[in-house]
């Protein structure tokens, strides 16, 4: 899981390379700063992602041993929580849309309707802590 955090640290780089599609761009920048021997991934210059936030919540709700229907709760409740973190992040439409709609507390508050629209692959951003619990 750090070296997750690591490696999402290092990709966004502070959201300067969230959406850059240039491999070279992004490697002749690396370069310039140094290469990766020299790179302190330190916030605030190199801030984790709105991924590294809600896989954090994801890992800690599956910690508190939970199952069924209260983990769903757990979780539910931990993904509205890490959006208060999220200044300077840039989570995506679908994360932002999704979480508005949970209702954790609520008879089957972590039920969300399907989003036909839905883009990013934040679901598997956040999903690396499922295995180190099953």
């Amino acid at each position: 899981m750090v070296l997750s955090g690591v490696g999402d640290a290092l990709g966004y780089r502070g959201a300067r390379w969230e959406y850059c599609t240039s491999g070279p761009q992004i490697h002749a920048e690396l370069a310039e700063l140094g290469g990766l021997a020299t790179i302190s991934l330190e916030p605030p210059e190199w801030p984790v992602s709105d991924d590294t936030v809600l896989h954090l919540a994801t890992a800690e709700g599956l910690a508190t041993g939970l199952e069924g229907e209260p983990l769903l709760q757990e979780l539910a409740r931990r993904y509205v929580a890490a959006m208060g973190d999220m200044e300077g992040r840039k989570p995506g439409p679908s994360s932002i849309l999704g979480t508005s709609q949970l209702r954790p507390g609520e008879p089957q508050g972590y039920r969300i309707p399907f989003n036909p629209r839905g883009t990013g692959c934040g679901a598997a951003m956040r999903s690396l802590a499922i295995g180190l619990r099953w």
